[in-house]
């Protein structure tokens, strides 16, 4: 009985960390370069014991989410105009300083602040090939081409490749990867932003789907506290 207890509330809880992704992938529909998280569920002791040795078969002992992942696939891409939206076409993460050291983004709603450095909307300046700032004269009218380079200024705004170890969000539509980084092979398009991958239909469904396991697995959690109470009144009757 207990074990089916622990199994309900695991079942509780894995809904509720999905429905979370779910809704974080929801809320930055709009937000430009986001990448959508997803993940999937599994048997928790199974996963434990499984980690620790040989595979094991189907215990069905309780749930947890499993296998996290971002999805790094291709955005919609919309021009917008203006000269300081850049989007990726392709492979590649934009460089930014922060904090005295580096992120990665993909999210190019830029500016040129009074310096003359394009920055991101929190203020991080972009960075070239060589590390620096990405430095033109106040007001000065600029061109990107599709490899990066700026004619006015002649750097060439630096792209990575996504890291095959994955990233790890930073907030502010941000990422950090460790290990070894190679050039990004995407071209940049100017005039243009790539908006969020999420996809909203089959975000709905899924938090639709969580919410009903949700409800499953509350019932569940209620059988089983009414199980104990029977047997706890039953010992005392005898």
């Amino acid at each position: 009985m207990i074990r089916g207890f622990y199994t309900a509330l695991s079942g509780i809880v894995s809904s509720m960390t999905r429905q979370a992704i779910v809704a974080d992938n929801i809320a930055n529909a709009n937000t430009v370069g986001f990448k959508q998280s997803r993940t999937v569920q599994d048997d928790f002791e199974l996963s434990i014991m499984n980690s620790l040795g040989p595979e094991l078969g189907e215990l069905g002992t309780g749930a947890i989410p499993t296998g996290l992942k971002l999805d790094v696939s291709q955005g919609p891409l919309q021009a917008t105009g203006s000269k300081t939206d850049l989007a990726i076409s392709g492979d590649g993460l934009f460089v930014v300083r922060k904090d005295g050291g580096v992120a990665y983004t993909r999210a190019g709603n830029f500016a040129v602040d009074v310096t003359g450095t394009l920055v991101t909307q929190q203020g991080y300046a972009v960075l070239d090939t060589a590390g620096h700032p990405i430095q033109m004269q106040p007001g000065q009218d600029f061109t990107v081409g599709s490899d990066g380079t700026v004619a006015e200024t002649g750097q060439r705004i630096a792209l990575v490749g996504w890291p095959p170890a994955g990233v790890t969000r930073l907030g502010e539509n941000l990422f950090s990867a460790g290990g070894q980084l190679t050039p990004g092979t995407g071209q940049i398009q100017q005039g243009t932003l790539e908006a969020s991958n999420t996809d909203m239909a089959a975000s709905m469904t899924d938090l639709i789907s969580l919410e009903r396991d949700f409800q499953m697995s509350s019932r569940a959690l209620s059988i089983q506290d009414s199980s104990i109470g029977d047997a706890a009144q039953l010992g005392r009757l005898r």
